[in-house]
């Protein structure tokens, strides 16, 4: 759909245009196929790469394509980026290297009540996930342990 463009002495690759390799339209982040962060971020670079230079340089067309792309492999980037945020919470119980609640709220860009909050709900989605699938989570003993250790740390 997007043709080459010259500007200056750059040459701006053809695309996809906001679409997934099958030529679906990219319209919410579960329409992206299964792909490593850095390819989530080069798509995602590519779309907001070719929105910039329709909008400010003139170059190309403003597609809402790409639009919805850029917001798409964005929303996918967030995703991938904070799946294991929990996990990483859990560790540093673990270890004993939390201090306060607003340490890691603000390593994470949350209050410390929605750090807190936040895992202890991660807890107890662990504890539901292991009893329905018996092999993913958390048991409720490891659970226990978690919310003893969460519970220590200073708010």
């Amino acid at each position: 759909m997007t043709a080459h463009v010259e500007s200056s002495s750059e040459l701006i690759p053809p695309s996809a245009g906001g679409k997934s390799e099958a030529g679906k339209q990219i319209r919410n982040p579960h329409d992206i196929p299964h792909q490593s962060l850095s390819a989530l971020v080069e798509q995602w670079s590519e779309a907001r790469g070719r929105t910039v230079l329709a909008k400010h340089a003139h170059v190309g067309e403003l597609l809402a394509e790409d639009l919805f792309a850029e917001l798409a492999y964005g929303a996918r980037i967030a995703q991938e980026a904070t799946a294991g945020r929990w996990c990483v919470v859990a560790d540093l119980l673990r270890v004993g290297a939390m201090e306060s609640w607003a340490q890691v709220g603000t390593a994470m860009d949350l209050t410390e009540t929605e750090a807190r909050d936040g895992f202890h709900d991660w807890i107890a989605g662990q504890v539901d996930l292991q009893k329905t699938s018996a092999t993913l989570g958390i048991t409720e003993a490891e659970a226990e342990e978690l919310y003893v250790l969460a519970d220590a740390v200073a708010w």
